[in-house]
């Protein structure tokens, strides 16, 4: 090999860092103390033919040959200790007389005492880097297996990642004969080969490692995971066919996975084959949409083998585990090779959707139950719920779990879609399930609103039943499912007796997720409901009391609002039907029946709002207490646009969130220069398409993912660009849009987040969040005030609260406090100091209380911190004491 010549390397290292102390004041900083120290070991240390002693005397000489600044003569002593460190290691190598324990130890600092490679030859310290590189691997190649095995394991640990690795790695492997099974048991926790440069490397060795301990039967499933997951994310396909069919089939990890792995094992071995061929047949169509007929062929072979019933046995015990926090805890990089961080625990590991795709198609089948498909429902839910910083959990596994729901014909798979069209908000898999429901309607000669509403599942309601001595009842409440328990006594209990959860646990575990079913189901249809309130829907009478007024689940909540009957509005009081007055009312069998809106009847609205009231209704969403947005004047002069939202300052993570919530469609806005469509809202029944303009402001600097936004414009469109007068636009429509549009810039507005009391970044945003915070009342604050206004009288505290234009003022015995109406801040009687309370710390208890609707969270956290602060001597919270005593 050609040799550097280290006196000039030496002298380049000295001159350099001489350099660095001029321009520092004859001072250097600790990172160059370290490269100095670092250099004149590593010039020294591998310095060729033995010359490095001599160097070294010359060095420490104070008459020799270089020229040292005062910092580098301090350094002196450690610089010299470091290179006879490294010169003996180097002896050690490549000399005869080592063991093997001298030998790894003096090769791991080898290791240590290497220069980052060089990219070009153009100094003497350049030069010496790179033939100090190559003495290395000369070295490393040419030491003994079990000293190659040493260093080796030392290296390849996952999160650990250094210049030159790759080559180390290389080198070490070039030799042959490297034990794999250590290497296995560090990949185990990882998700993937691909956490540091040198991990490429290792695919081929992993794979024979892999291969060679399932030859001496020696299982790694955890290792088998993390390499069949590197197959599917760097697509590896030159190496690693057959780990599709090594045990275990399904990766570990995932908990429906390890109950499959654990209750094959446990079979006899004729049985375990046949599942094992089974298993192994699954992957196979993972990318596509449905089974080919050839897939569907072989697996039905297959599948007899196992036995029909016995596979619809195991799967229905395994799905409802699909998507459960792992058990297995993974590491995966992040920005870079050395960032390596904890994978979140709801991520789906993308090797066992291939697998999940094949099973869910083998269950339908064989003819699936209402548990099936209560399973493939909460499966598409919770693979399309997103992970914060990662999108939906598994885009593929909901898609699959969808298009077998809608390939099923079923009334519960219908109404498993009705579902999940109004829960979804990742619009490939909404899509999907929209198509899923028109093909329904088209095959059943209807229009799709009508399959939703026909598909909405009872659920049995109302269930009551006994198990053991203990009964048990589903009651709603709300838009809550819970099951009241009373024991032998009938005394109501919190929870079922021990005999009972040991005696009938399956009856449990099929209660349990009917309550969950029915409380998802709730929510859903509560949404679709308020949702009809920007549409124009219709029902005859018939249609009405069988899919609402009279439906086991829909009545709960359909009973709560006022409707429309030929003009007359009308709602369930106490056993009947009836007007605003009180009267009883029977519709006619011809009528028309719609969903009653205030803007239509706004002189109503007092006499409805005095209704529930007297019959203690309480509203499953806003209706006579809804807020109506009609047009103004600065509206009509602006003709096409409104402004009355416009320069505000909205969270871009919260404003996405509340606009899936409400059904608009949206993108993620980054400050890369790219142009991003606006928000926009699909009203097919008015042929409008409501759009929201917004502008980015600033972004989160890693990903360039805009954090604020500014609002502008709201505008109606018909067809792709044309602009609607304002005029022109149904109230009902102009409302609500508004009043969406009021609840993303007050929800998703920074003047809502106590955090940003102190206006945000470098404190630019102080005004507006301060206006915000306590300016003028928006029309759902004053709704909120006006609730406010007949609920505080009925409280305990109501001698100590007053209402002024926009606060509740409560006095407590410490302070006065003004809390606002609309964004439920506080500020300190008499100078308005702020007071920081967030919402968990306002734990005072609420009293039970009829409220007219339900929806409102902002309504129970001004009347707890109201409770709170009127008995403020008894605050034990450190955060807000401390407040209080400035």
């Amino acid at each position: 090999m050609d040799t550097y010549d280290p006196e000039q390397a030496l002298h380049d290292v000295i001159t350099t860092v001489r350099g660095w102390c001029e321009r520092g004041g004859d001072t250097l900083n600790e990172i160059d103390r370290r490269d100095f120290v670092d250099r004149v070991a590593m010039v020294c240390g591998w310095a060729p033919d033995g010359t490095g002693p001599a160097l070294l005397a010359a060095l420490n000489d104070p008459s020799g040959p270089y020229e040292l600044a005062s910092p580098q003569i301090e350094l002196l002593p450690e610089a010299t200790r470091r290179a006879e460190l490294l010169a003996v290691a180097v002896a050690d190598l490549a000399g005869g007389d080592a063991d093997h324990d001298r030998r790894a130890a003096a090769a791991m600092t080898a290791v240590e005492n290497l220069p980052r490679r060089p990219y070009s030859n153009e100094t003497p310290w350049d030069r010496a880097r790179r033939e100090m590189w190559t003495r290395a691997e000369q070295l490393l190649a040419g030491q003994p297996v079990q000293v190659r095995q040493r260093v080796f394991d030392a290296l390849t640990v996952p999160g650990q990642d250094s210049d030159g690795r790759v080559t180390l790695v290389r080198v070490l492997l070039s030799g042959g004969g490297l034990d794999g099974a250590a290497w296995l048991g560090r990949l185990g926790g990882q998700t993937w080969l691909g956490f540091g440069g040198w991990s490429g490397r290792l695919k081929r060795f992993t794979w024979e490692s892999l291969q060679a301990e399932d030859r001496a039967g020696r299982s790694h499933p955890a290792a088998l995971a993390a390499w069949r997951r590197t197959r599917v994310e760097h697509n590896v396909r030159d190496l690693g066919d057959e780990a599709e069919t090594m045990w275990p089939i399904p990766n570990v990890g995932e908990q429906w996975a390890d109950r499959a792995i654990a209750d094959i094992e446990a079979m006899p071995p004729e049985r375990r084959s046949a599942w094992h061929a089974l298993l192994a047949h699954c992957p196979l169509g993972a990318d596509k949409a449905k089974p080919t007929a050839g897939w569907q062929k072989s697996a039905r072979l297959l599948l007899d083998a196992v036995g029909g019933d016995e596979f619809a046995a195991r799967l229905d015990d395994w799905l409802p585990l699909v998507g459960q926090a792992r058990s297995l805890p993974l590491r995966m990089t992040t920005c870079c090779n050395d960032h390596i961080a904890d994978v979140p625990p709801r991520m789906l590991d993308r090797y066992n959707v291939g697998l999940l795709w094949g099973l869910i198609w083998l269950r339908v089948m064989v003819p699936p139950s209402e548990e099936t498909l209560r399973s493939l429902g909460q499966i598409a839910e919770r693979a399309a719920r997103k992970i914060p910083g990662h999108g939906p959990a598994s885009p593929k596994l909901a898609n699959v779990a969808v298009a077998a729901l809608v390939d099923t014909d079923h009334p519960a798979a219908l109404a498993q879609l009705a579902r999940l069209a109004s829960r979804l908000t990742y619009k490939s898999t909404l899509r999907i399930v929209e198509k899923g429901l028109t093909k329904h309607a088209e095959a059943l000669g209807i229009g799709r609103e009508d399959v939703e509403e026909m598909a909405l599942p009872g659920f049995g309601l109302p269930l009551a039943d006994k198990l053991g001595d203990s009964s048990y009842e589903v009651e709603v409440r709300g838009v809550d499912a819970v099951v009241v328990w009373r024991n032998a006594d009938g005394k109501v209990v919190k929870a079922p007796p021990a005999q009972v959860r040991k005696d009938h646990s399956e009856e449990l575990k099929e209660l349990k997720a009917t309550v969950a079913d029915v409380g998802a189901t709730l929510i859903g249809t509560r949404d679709r409901l308020e949702g009809l309130l920007r549409r124009n829907r219709a029902w005859t009478v018939e249609q009405w009391r069988e899919r609402f007024l009279d439906h086991p689940l829909a009545r709960t909540l359909a009973r709560r609002l006022i409707w429309t009957v030929d003009g007359v509005a009308c709602c369930w009081g106490g056993d009947a039907l009836r007007t605003v007055d009180g009267t009883v009312f029977e519709p006619a069998g011809d009528a028309t029946v719609r969903l009653w809106h205030p803007v239509d009847d706004p002189a109503a609205v007092p006499a409805w709002r005095d209704f529930l009231a007297r019959h203690t209704i309480t509203q499953p969403f806003k209706q006579a207490h809804r807020e109506q947005y009609l047009l103004t004047d600065a509206e009509r002069a602006t003709g096409t646009y409104s402004n009355r939202f416009a320069a505000h300052i909205v969270r871009q993570h919260r404003l996405n969130a509340l606009l899936s919530r409400r059904g608009w469609s949206h993108v993620r806005h980054r400050n890369d220069g790219a142009s991003y469509q606006d928000p926009w809202l699909a009203l097919p029944d008015w042929e409008l398409r409501p759009v929201l303009h917004i502008a980015g402001i600033e972004d989160q600097g890693d990903d360039l993912m805009f954090d604020t936004m500014g609002t502008d414009q709201l505008v109606f469109l018909r067809g792709e660009r044309t602009p609607v007068p304002l005029e022109e636009i149904p109230a009902v429509v102009l409302s609500e849009v508004m009043r969406d549009v009021d609840l993303f810039v007050a929800a998703a507005g920074v003047g809502n987040d106590p955090n940003w009391y102190d206006g945000g970044p470098h404190g630019r945003y102080r005004d507006y969040w301060s206006q915000s915070s306590f300016g003028d009342l928006t029309p759902t604050a004053r709704t909120r005030r006006e609730v406010l206004a007949e609920l505080i009288p009925r409280l305990a505290i109501a001698n100590r609260c007053t209402f002024t234009d926009r606060f509740l003022e409560v006095r407590g015995d410490l302070h006065t406090y003004r809390i606002h109406c609309g964004s439920g801040n506080i500020l300190i009687a008499p100078d308005d100091r702020y007071l920081c309370i967030i919402p968990d710390s306002a734990k005072a208890k609420e009293p039970e209380m009829f409220l007219p609707f339900e929806g409102d969270s902002r309504l129970g956290e001004i009347i707890s911190k109201a409770l709170l602060l009127a008995a403020d001597k008894k605050i034990k919270d450190p955060v807000i004491l401390h407040q209080l005593a400035l």
